[in-house]
């Protein structure tokens, strides 16, 4: 009688980061005018310092960031982690290129499997879980996503205009692409010659080929100074294990 063998487990140490970190983040000034956007300070620290010790606490091993402005500055800060990342990497796919002109410039280093972050997002993403339902989906590619809060204040009412309730900043019943994108090395192949990230995320779902990963716990954006200020008080919630907190 035949047995059903269990499936391979495959260890996040074979996944590469390929980390977007060439953004100018002109929304971001004046923290930009001197450094590029993944290199602001969150708390004394690079916002990209902090998203790779994460990365690392859960175990992923390589990392290439994918560079475009400013490319020396980010080259500099690597060196700087060479010790703790050995394998870290910068991929230059000059100043004017495209989220995907970076990928596409990085994926020859990605091997099977690649974990696509942008540089200016935090998330304490459960690495771990996210592999294992991307693996179980069979897709190429699978995209981290968050629920949709409402900027504003909302005010129910009835059908006569008699208000019932007040609700502030209510989550909406839509997702966001936050990345911590999960993807085999034949979803970055699909990337064409002046694409972009929209047009590769659509061309993956309209051929079934990409799945969806509910995040609901911390998610820290920083494209303007309210933002950062925002980011910075709440980073200490980005951070899973009380040993990861910065000090």
């Amino acid at each position: 009688m035949s047995t059903i063998e269990a499936p391979p487990v495959v260890s996040l140490a074979d996944t590469t980061a390929l980390i977007l970190a060439g953004g100018r983040g002109e929304r971001l000034l004046p923290f930009t005018a001197s450094v590029p956007k993944p290199l602001v300070p969150l708390r004394g620290r690079p916002l990209l310092e902090h998203l790779l010790r994460y990365l690392a606490g859960a175990g992923l091993r390589r990392f290439v960031l994918c560079t475009g402005y400013r490319s020396d500055a980010v080259s500099a800060f690597a060196e700087t982690l060479r010790s703790e990342l050995p394998d870290l990497t910068c991929s230059d796919a000059g100043p004017d290129a495209s989220m995907t002109d970076r990928l596409a410039a990085a994926r020859a280093l990605s091997g099977k499997r690649a974990l696509v972050c942008y540089g200016d997002t935090l998330a304490n993403v459960d690495l771990g879980a996210l592999h294992a339902a991307h693996l179980a989906s069979g897709r190429l590619a699978t995209l981290t996503v968050y629920p949709l809060r409402s900027a504003f204040g909302i005010v129910e009412a009835d059908a006569t205009d008699r208000v019932l309730a007040f609700r502030e900043k209510p989550e909406l019943p839509y997702w966001i692409n936050i990345g911590f994108l999960l993807c085999e090395r034949a979803a970055l192949d699909a990337i064409r010659p002046e694409s972009d990230m929209p047009a590769l995320l659509a061309g993956l779902a309209a051929d079934g080929r990409l799945g969806a990963y509910r995040h609901t716990g911390t998610h820290l954006t920083v494209n303007t100074p309210r933002e950062r200020a925002a980011a910075e008080a709440e980073l200490v919630n980005f951070y899973t294990l009380p040993e990861q907190e910065p000090q």
